[in-house]
């Protein structure tokens, strides 16, 4: 029991690093790309990573919950909300994304801009609750 625990444990602490690290790429491939075809061609290969990788944190997490017995901490109810608005936002990013259109520049521009800002909420949300649990680790 102990090494299942343990072995999720540093899978979750891995994925939430490699979600910190994808979300850091996306937001330098929006930032930097100015060609919106090429971007939306790089944005398109690394989102689904991104949100495949947040999927497995939260799978992880809920398997050390289990294995707490469901007893939680106020750390993961930050992990829980974080990890809510982060899809939540995410749905309406892909809204975004879906309506713009190639040749249409302000559709673009807006979902650049909206882009930009949930990518640095996200990763600064990330921070945050990563060094509010490394502080009040037990």
């Amino acid at each position: 029991m102990e090494q299942m625990v343990s072995m999720s444990i540093d899978l979750h602490l891995f994925f939430v690093f490699l979600t910190l690290a994808l979300a850091l790429i996306n937001l330098w491939i929006i930032k930097k790309i100015d060609n919106y075809v090429d971007m939306t061609k790089k944005v398109e290969m690394f989102t689904p990573a991104y949100y495949l990788s947040l999927s497995i944190v939260i799978f992880t997490g809920f398997v050390v919950m289990a294995a707490y017995r469901f007893h939680t901490v106020y750390t993961a109810y930050l992990m829980i909300a974080v990890s809510v608005y982060i899809i939540v936002t995410a749905f309406k990013a892909n809204r975004l994304f879906k309506k713009t259109r190639i040749r249409d520049k302000n559709s673009q521009k807006v979902y650049r801009e909206f882009a930009i800002k949930k990518y640095l909420v996200d990763i600064a949300l990330m921070v945050l609750t990563i060094v509010i649990a490394f502080m009040f680790a037990t």
